[in-house]
């Protein structure tokens, strides 16, 4: 029988997870052995990350009905060198804290990744689950409202709690799973 967790709320510190709904009350949220099986294929996804920071390394994957529409990491786009061939990140070298001003990188978000390559490939995401092993940014929770996923499971908080209001006003739900 699968655990009972519960999902991270903005200004919440304990360390088990709680999911509020839009009635600010708190509920519960069962995961199936299937959600910990396509966390952990993300986690393995992720490992394809040419982020020269190890904290930043993250992977994606989309799933509908049990099945996997795409899966997506973080990194240069195309034939561009990842920063670990390069030797160097430009946000390091700049001193832009993680988690801000992502307009100043040479790589996009898995999460970014998995919508370019669904819409790339020709598949639809709409009603999909996307379990990421990352919190994702405030710009990719506005993509992946606006492609029609329904529901993320992450694995680990990242970035700042605008995330988690924007999900919330848009009725998308965002879990959080303690692996």
């Amino acid at each position: 029988m699968p655990s009972l967790v519960f999902v991270e709320v903005k200004n919440w510190k304990p360390s088990y997870n709680r999911v509020m709904d839009d009635k600010k009350s708190f509920k519960r949220v069962q995961f199936t052995p299937a959600d910990y099986d396509f966390m952990k294929m993300a986690q393995e996804v992720g490992t394809r990350s040419g982020c020269v920071r190890s904290e930043s390394r993250f992977g994606a994957v989309a799933v509908r009905d049990g099945i996997i529409l795409t899966e997506g990491w973080n990194g240069y786009v195309g034939t561009m060198p990842s920063c670990l061939k390069v030797g160097e990140c430009i946000r390091t070298k700049l001193g832009i804290p993680s988690g801000t001003r992502r307009e100043v990188a040479h790589c996009i978000c898995a999460e970014k990744r998995v919508i370019t390559t669904a819409a790339k490939e020709g598949i639809a995401l709409d009603g999909a689950t996307l379990y990421v092993t990352g919190l994702p940014c405030e710009v990719c929770v506005r993509l992946i409202v606006a492609c029609g996923i329904r529901r993320v499971v992450y694995s680990k908080g990242y970035t700042g709690e605008k995330s988690h209001e924007q999900a919330r006003l848009s009725g998308l739900e965002m879990i959080k799973m303690e692996i």
